[in-house]
């Protein structure tokens, strides 16, 4: 049910076991009818925001007070439908007997997305924090619901090496069918020198890649910003869209989640005057480069992290080493077995198109694996005739330095090349000991090495 919502993400995974349980006691998010998003002229974030905790709060104090029927004036007739007062009475307590009693509300957050605007609550509960996460329709009437594990509300803060006041970001957006949200980041002169497009990895992503209190991709572009270097960045249509995706959810495929949209990110820099286009993709992005790079016009590309192997052989390993290493890990043997299962009905060719996602990893459709099936980055690099610069940390386990060994075997520019960065991890930020995924929930940015080697091999092109 989870991974209907959101595709899990081999980085997130202790947090998304977590969700599976969640939104197996609480099922209250439906398609979004009527909602006013970013891009509506009549949208106004203080008004969502101040409507939006007015009624969390009504909403929270009428559990409190066992008043369940409250939901009759707050939730829309839609989504009543599927959560009425004696099912949220049933859900809440099921909720407090799982997480402890109630405690108190805690921080907020305004999420903004291309389809919807979500307003995200804390609940302090007496063994574990939620996040509520609500949308109001036209009529100020709650019409989607959702509770999820708490997330990071730290405000991010400029790594040392970033200049705020010589970087100049405007919104834009990327494609023009259900368009995303995006970001064109470029420094004070604008030089049209280069820009960068980046390629998210796996999951619902963000535009700036989030994960705990750390956002990637937005250290990225303003590293590379005060380096001279422009860059796009935007939400993963899975993020931007979410119920749209979830309603077709078998009909998923990498094309619809990744390829499509870089390729539109990719034409839409070319047509912006700039000397070069380069891709950027991490993780799964930098895996899918070579396949971008095949149907778009680029002068190169870089892999942070990116898998050279095919991603069904990495996920195995990946549970493996968190079982192994990690003692706080929610993953069980049972849990292991079944995602053997399910990874070897890939491998063996045991399945279709019309497969069910809940009978394959990660909830993801036979759709999705067929459209994998086969491809090979390293391959299809080697035809291309543009340079290659492929980067990985030595401490990263999901994506290993095996895996950037790999890439030597294909494309062979004479500006290609390949660089092991020692103590880095999957986001390329400084560690020592075990990688683990705690890791990720503290504040760390982008090595300033690897900014550096970034910028100073665009400009050698």
């Amino acid at each position: 049910m989870a991974y209907k919502k959101e595709y899990l993400s081999l980085l997130k995974v202790k947090k998304r076991m977590k969700y599976l349980s969640l939104l197996l006691c609480f099922v209250g998010s439906i398609t979004v009818q009527g909602q006013i998003t970013k891009n509506d002229k009549n949208y106004n974030p203080q008004h969502f925001s101040k409507k939006s905790s007015e009624i969390s709060n009504a909403l929270i104090k009428g559990f409190e007070n066992n008043n369940y029927k409250i939901v009759d004036t707050l939730f829309n007739p839609q989504l009543l439908l599927k959560l009425d007062a004696n099912r949220t009475e049933q859900t809440w307590k099921s909720i407090e007997a799982s997480y402890g009693s109630f405690k108190n509300i805690g921080s907020s957050a305004l999420k903004e997305t291309a389809e919807a605007n979500f307003f995200l609550i804390e609940l302090h509960f007496e063994h574990e924090d939620l996040d509520l996460e609500l949308s109001l329709d036209e009529n100020d009437q709650v019409n989607s619901l959702m509770l999820l594990p708490a997330s990071n509300k730290t405000q991010w803060s400029p790594p040392s090496y970033v200049n705020l006041e010589s970087i100049i970001e405007k919104d834009t957006s990327v494609g023009k069918i259900d368009p995303l949200l995006a970001k064109w980041t470029f420094p004070e002169n604008n030089s049209k020198k280069a820009i960068a497009v980046f390629v998210h990895g796996s999951g619902a992503n963000d535009m700036n890649e989030s994960l705990g209190p750390n956002q990637f991709f937005k250290d990225l572009a303003y590293g590379l910003a005060n380096n001279g270097i422009a860059s796009i960045r935007y939400n993963k249509r899975t993020y931007d869209y979410r119920n749209a995706a979830t309603s077709k959810i078998n009909e998923l495929d990498i094309d619809y989640e990744v390829t499509n949209d870089a390729i539109e990110a990719v034409n839409m820099a070319n047509e912006m005057g700039y000397q070069k286009v380069i891709l950027i993709g991490h993780s799964l992005g930098g895996h899918l480069a070579p396949k971008i790079a095949e149907n778009s016009t680029l002068n190169g590309v870089i892999t942070l992290a990116g898998n050279s192997s095919p991603l069904i052989d990495l996920i195995v390993p990946q549970y493996e080493y968190l079982i192994q290493n990690d003692s706080n890990t929610q993953i069980t043997e049972f849990m292991l077995n079944a995602i053997k299962t399910q990874t070897k009905k890939v491998k063996d060719g045991d399945y279709d198109e019309t497969t069910n996602a809940f009978m394959l990893p990660f909830g993801l459709p036979g759709k999705y694996w067929k459209s994998l099936e086969g491809y090979s980055p390293v391959k299809v690099s080697k035809k291309q005739d543009i340079p290659y610069l492929i980067l990985n940390g030595d401490r990263d386990y999901q994506v290993t330095v095996a895996e950037a060994e790999q890439w030597k075997n294909g494309n062979k520019n004479k500006n290609s090349k390949t660089i092991i960065y020692k103590g880095l991890n999957h986001l390329f930020y400084f560690g020592e000991g075990i990688l683990l995924p705690s890791e990720y929930e503290k504040i760390g940015h982008i090595d300033s090495q690897v900014i550096s080697d970034i910028s100073t091999w665009i400009k050698s092109l």
